[in-house]
């Protein structure tokens, strides 16, 4: 991912325990700097089905080279990880002078602490940390408002291994979430604490969600709303997101949508994603075609247009919030209300778990 950040200094001490094996280096001694693109405070990498993901260092460095280095411990406080000693992550024996870039393979889900470092024989020319680098969960939020912001009240995670990314930075999991329109509450905040807190490992949500749309407005390849999709997809990399999460449908029940179109208007969108992205990206779809302004008969039509895309194994089955109803769970009728709004994280959650068999400690990242 190539996300610009402020360089954020040195911390002191890190490696320290490394470098104290391993005598025959000697301390930074030049003015020479280096700078990283990726990784950045807080980023989360998506793992894979053995709990590990290889993420991208990528960066610059002033002087002249021998090798490009870096090493993980623990973030402070983390209940997971294991550490990386120092290893090289550009070609050995050849000379580095400005940008570099290589992958580092962290071995299992958590919060970690990575520190690169240029060397020119025994001696550490630059070097330079990040404090937070997660290997957890990372998810692509989409469809209209239920997705987006128009919950009442806004959320927050407890959990500081949640988080938001909105485009530029990481930053914590507090509503309005960025990238969705709207300016109040959404279930991703209380999902992301549900997933933290079973899987012990960060997750991250970017949102692609606006309000009032059908689901024709998401069509490939000119449409804005797919081209935005496809673009929160593919900033993550290859196999760099666990799955899109689709709650929409109820625009589509004020137009008589059928289920055969329905679903087959998903189904282009999530083929074209999968070619943009380059892999085969899971999605979970709601059933949700609730909206006081169509009558049962049009809300029919569209929830069999969801449940079919579960039947032909086109996406994974998302959770039911049609039962969700009346003031019990809706602040204005149509938009969810504070025990709204848990019921539907709870959902998402019980649906994750389904999907990915995380109840069972496997990790399912095929396609149903």
């Amino acid at each position: 991912m190539h996300i610009r950040t402020t360089h954020i200094g040195l911390w002191l001490g890190l490696g320290v325990a490394w470098l104290a094996a391993d005598t025959s280096l000697q301390a930074q001694d030049t003015k020479a700097s280096l700078a990283l693109t990726s990784p950045v405070s807080c980023q989360v990498f998506q793992r894979d089905r053995t709990d590990q993901a290889s993420i991208l260092i990528e960066g610059t460095v002033s002087d002249k080279a021998d090798v490009i280095e870096a090493m993980a411990s623990l973030a402070p406080g983390a209940k997971r990880g294991r550490p990386v000693k120092w290893v090289g992550i550009t070609t050995k024996g050849q000379a580095v002078s400005g940008k570099f870039t290589g992958r580092l393979t962290l071995p299992a889900g958590g919060w970690y602490q990575v520190t690169v470092r240029a060397r020119s024989g025994s001696r550490i020319i630059a070097e330079h940390a990040v404090d937070k680098v997660g290997i957890g969960e990372v998810f692509v939020t989409a469809g209209q408002s239920n997705s987006a912001n128009f919950g009442n009240p806004q959320q927050k995670a407890t959990d500081d291994r949640v988080v938001y990314f909105n485009g530029k930075a990481f930053v914590p999991a507090q509503d309005p979430i960025p990238g969705g329109c709207g300016g109040g509450g959404s279930p991703w905040a209380l999902l992301g604490d549900r997933i933290a807190a079973s899987q012990q490992v960060p997750v991250c949500f970017r949102s692609a969600s606006l309000n009032w749309t059908e689901v024709k407005a998401w069509l490939p390849p000119d449409t804005e709303l797919y081209k935005n999709l496809s673009s929160c997809v593919q900033v993550f990399g290859k196999d760099g997101v666990r799955a899109v999460l689709w709650h929409q449908g109820e625009s589509d029940t004020l137009v008589s949508t059928s289920a055969e179109t329905y679903c087959e208007r998903i189904k282009i969108i999530t083929e074209a994603l999968n070619k943009d992205a380059g892999y085969q990206v899971p999605w979970l779809v709601a059933q949700a075609s609730f909206h006081p302004g169509s009558q049962p008969p049009q809300q029919d039509l569209v929830a069999k247009g969801q449940q079919l895309l579960w039947s032909k194994k086109i996406c994974f089955q998302g959770p039911n919030t049609d039962d969700l109803l009346g003031a019990e769970y809706r602040h204005d009728g149509v938009h969810f209300n504070q025990k709204g709004l848990e019921n539907h994280a709870h959902r998402w959650f019980d649906a994750l778990g389904h999907a990915f068999k995380w109840k069972s400690g496997l990790i399912n990242t095929k396609n149903p």
